[in-house]
């Protein structure tokens, strides 16, 4: 019979840590399991200490064999309860550094879990807690997440942003992660509009070069007169085809270049600008060119500069027809300061904002990747570039590098 009670009093002992272990294990309290455990052991030991005292006389070595392993499984549950503790913590920080909106919510549609970029791409947050539909403090927001509940939509433009958002459906609910997708977005129809403005400048060269070849190869009669004049026309659209090819390549190798002290010397201002292409200017009858130089010398890239300064005049001598281009540089305790002024036509204020855009022109002639260029360089150097212009009297360009890029 005692035997019996032993054996019953260490089957309850086994359900006791089973029932501590089933606790352990669905609220992730060590703590409160351990308790539970030595409270319900407290509560055996005292309705069973008679048997416990027999038992002790006659096993008691029973006792210690059994304690060392309870002992061990209760240790072991503990090192993976810290481990798994670890990993939520560090999935948790991920979570809350990732450049992704993150959501995780329920079946009832009651929010989990946000991280932090959710309130940075919507300018506010929603509380742990809180209903994903109507839980959000901007009524725009909540508008828009009531529409995703109803549509399941996967891109939508917010507040100019364009969002992507990604449903995952999960045990007993789903996540949301919502990406900010508005500079690819950008890049993309850029890159459109590029490709799209370059094949048709392309074209027009290529058609006037096929056209003339053509009309030789066909007739071969054309008087020595024609035939030069066919062939003068050859040559012009494909120097234009080869400017804009040099235009297009150079955009591209500004777009990627990356700025570095290997490529920057002292230059003599003096020096390069009288390596500049401006035989037209120097030449032309009616246009006076006027230069202006008060810098000795500036720590900069030299075909950079070079760049920028041709690009400028040749902007300048192709929408003045008479009168004068001037050349001004200079500086101050701050910047470096080069001005290209001319007595052209001018430019409307509605052209001013869009003439640093790819392939934007005023006139029909040109690439429209000359000041693009320029803006581009500027940038790259940390400098600005400022534009002040009166339709029928002329422009100024202005651009300022900072001396702290020494």
């Amino acid at each position: 019979m005692a035997l019996f009670y032993k054996f019953l009093f260490f089957l309850i002992l086994l359900l006791n840590f089973l029932i501590s272990l089933v606790v352990f294990h669905f609220f992730h309290l060590f703590l409160l399991s351990l308790i539970l455990y030595i409270i319900l052991t407290i509560v055996l030991i005292e309705g069973f200490s008679h048997l416990i005292q027999e038992s002790f006389q006659n096993h008691g070595n029973v006792f210690f064999r059994v304690f060392p392993i309870v002992s061990k499984i209760i240790e072991r549950q503990s090192q993976k309860i810290d481990k798994l503790s670890l990993h939520r913590s560090n999935l948790l920080k991920v979570i809350e550094n990732i450049k992704l909106g993150v959501l995780l919510v329920d079946s009832k549609n009651t929010v989990i879990l946000s991280n932090s970029y959710i309130s940075f791409i919507f300018g506010c947050n929603i509380e742990q807690g809180q209903s994903i539909i109507d839980g959000w403090k901007n009524y725009k927001v909540l508008a828009l997440f009531d529409k995703f509940i109803k549509e399941n939509f996967q891109k939508v433009e917010f507040e100019h942003k364009i969002l992507k958002f990604n449903k995952i459906s999960i045990e007993n609910g789903y996540i949301i992660i919502i990406e900010d997708v508005t500079k690819e977005e950008s890049y993309q129809a850029m890159k459109m509009n590029f490709f799209s403005n370059a094949s048709h400048e392309l074209k027009t060269p290529i058609t006037s070069i096929v056209g003339y070849a053509e009309t030789l190869l066909l007739n071969k009669d054309i008087d020595k007169k024609d035939q030069n004049k066919f062939l003068k026309y050859i040559y012009k659209n494909a120097l234009n085809l080869n400017d804009l090819i040099n235009n297009i390549l150079q955009l591209a190798e500004i777009e990627h270049f990356k700025q570095s002290n290997d490529v920057l010397t002292d230059i003599n201002v003096e020096a390069l600008l009288s390596e500049l292409n401006i035989n037209h200017l120097l030449n032309s009858k009616s246009i006076e060119f006027i230069k202006e130089c008060l810098i000795k010398t500036i720590h900069f890239n030299e075909y950079h500069l070079k760049t920028i300064l041709n690009n400028l005049l040749d902007n300048a001598f192709f929408y003045t027809k008479e009168g004068y281009i001037k050349l001004k540089c200079y500086e101050d305790d701050s910047y470096y300061i080069f001005e290209v002024e001319d007595s052209g036509i001018g430019i409307e204020k509605s052209h001013q904002e869009k003439i640093f855009e790819r392939f934007y022109k005023i006139k029909s002639k040109g690439s429209g990747l000359g000041l693009a260029i320029v803006k581009h360089l500027v940038l790259l150097y940390n400098g600005s570039i400022d534009l002040e212009s009166t339709v029928g009297v002329g422009s100024l360009f202005r651009i300022k590098f900072p001396k702290k890029n020494e």
